[in-house]
């Protein structure tokens, strides 16, 4: 019965959020943000101890944005209970639950959401909400991802005339938000499409594989490993022809966005930009433009003192305010991502959100060889996945330092030895290697630093990169 309820609430927020996106005004939109956000800070103030202190001399009835302070994720992970609006829950409890493989999939006590996720510096971050919040920003999501095939010729075509089948690319070692919305799905979502989970950490041979007998109509993940099996369908291994691909977690990059279309030709093709802090805070729409989720969200463009940037230019902080979540508010949180905001000419999809262009971080793709010379291309995202898997690890940064030399640089919480923190991370990525035909062919070297600091010349520290570029026959 809990399970159709959240559903309910999904349809309806579905249905809220394409409605208001279709005939709301762009005053509208301001003024329910307003109203939302003051609601927002006085429940904080109330009920949730982090935010009683920081908006001790805040009015919740008169507040501005700019009156409110804003955090980052040392803040809150520092006093993580007291980002809570409900009492009793443990620091201790939530990263048990996060580090147990056991509990993936399920419930924190059983009905609180919990994601965990890493950030620029790999410092491990803890979110939660309500079954509610969910299913509210699932809603969103589902709206505005799926804005243009949500008419009556694509439901009767995945409906009526095939079942869809949703291939979804995806970290599924852990309480990663992406896996989680199809882990945490309602039953009957699994029996209206087929949404099936295809993990980023399996070799490349073996994913094809399975991709080529599943035979999706649609595909989501990391822009970089899209962009990796884009290879394999140019090279003739993967043979499979979607009809609808989507993209979140890292900047969509032309390179990317030309690879994928050379390998399906005709496919449509959607980017997201979401946290796992907001889940959804941009959506494309038809015309190509990232539509900010005003509605639900609110998305700042700051310069280094946190001071609001004119539209139309880039910033070089983004906070974001998740206007849904109370049980763990986020209220001016800070990411590393610089963004463009636009207002003045609305778009030709009529859409009253505003725009806004991602300069998110970009990690590299690294291209390894085996020992045949072959290269293959590795995506980032399954090395970050490896990353948080190592226990007493606070920073990390992954170099391909010479062709098929692999430098970890790392900083660790102080009660756990180095010596065992290296022993994890060379035994994760050994493991990893192994998997992929590679642990003969390519030397891990592990260096601890003291902190690794954000460069003064830039405003992200680049946390997987590689000084080799990449070969012309990559594919």
């Amino acid at each position: 019965m809990r399970g159709i309820l959240q559903l309910l609430i999904m349809f309806f927020v579905t249905g809220v959020a394409l409605l208001r996106e279709k005939l709301s005004t762009r005053d509208r939109i301001r003024r329910l943000q307003r109203n939302k956000l003051r609601r927002l800070v006085r429940h904080a103030k109330k009920n949730v101890p982090f935010y009683a202190d920081l908006f001790k001399d805040i009015n919740p009835d008169t507040c501005k944005l700019d009156d409110l302070p804003p955090v980052t994720k040392k803040d809150l992970m520092k006093r993580l209970p007291d980002t809570l609006s409900v009492r009793g829950i443990t620091k201790e409890e939530i990263v048990w639950f996060s580090q147990d493989a056991g509990s993936i999939g399920k419930f924190f006590r059983g009905k609180y959401v919990l994601c965990s996720t890493s950030g620029t510096t790999g410092m491990v971050g803890h979110f939660m909400s309500t079954q509610t919040t969910w299913s509210i920003l699932r809603g969103v999501e589902f709206a505005r991802l799926l804005r243009g095939r949500l008419a009556p010729k694509y439901i009767f075509k995945y409906t009526v005339l095939n079942r869809l089948k949703w291939a979804m690319l995806v970290a599924t070692g852990g309480h990663y938000i992406t896996y989680l919305l199809m882990k945490l799905s309602p039953g009957i979502v699994n029996r209206l499409a087929k949404i099936r989970p295809f993990s980023i950490m399996d070799p490349m041979h073996k994913m094809v594989a399975e991709l080529n007998e599943f035979q999706p109509h649609y595909l989501h993940g990391y822009p970089t490993f899209l962009e990796a099996l884009a290879y394999e369908q140019l090279a003739g291994r993967l043979k499979i022809e979607p009809d609808f691909i989507s993209s979140g977690s890292e900047p969509f990059t032309q390179m990317a966005r030309s690879v994928l279309q050379k390998a399906y030709p005709g496919v449509q093709m959607s980017e997201t930009y979401g946290t796992t802090e907001a889940l959804s805070l941009a959506n494309q729409c038809a015309h190509g433009r990232l539509h900010v989720n005003d509605d639900y969200v609110i998305l700042e463009g700051v310069d280094d003192n946190y001071r609001t940037v004119p539209f139309g230019m880039r910033s070089r902080r983004t906070l974001v305010t998740n206007l849904v979540n109370k049980f763990q508010p986020i209220i001016r949180y800070e990411l590393n991502d610089s963004v463009v905001l636009f207002t003045g000419q609305p778009c030709p999809c009529g859409s009253p959100l505003r725009v806004v262009e991602v300069h998110g971080r970009s990690d590299d793709t690294f291209f390894l060889m085996d020992q045949d010379g072959h290269f293959h291309a590795f995506p980032p995202i399954p090395f970050e996945v490896l990353f948080l898997q190592v226990k007493g690890l606070k920073q990390y940064q992954l170099i391909h330092e010479e062709q098929n030399h692999l430098r970890v640089r790392y900083a660790r919480v102080e009660k756990h030895p180095a010596a065992d923190v290296e022993r994890q991370i060379l035994e994760s990525f050994n493991g990893y290697l192994d998997q992929c035909g590679l642990a003969k062919t390519v030397k891990v070297s592990v260096e601890e630093m003291g902190e690794i600091t954000r460069p003064p010349s830039t405003q992200k520290v680049r946390q997987i990169f590689s000084k080799v570029k990449a070969p012309p026959n990559a594919v």
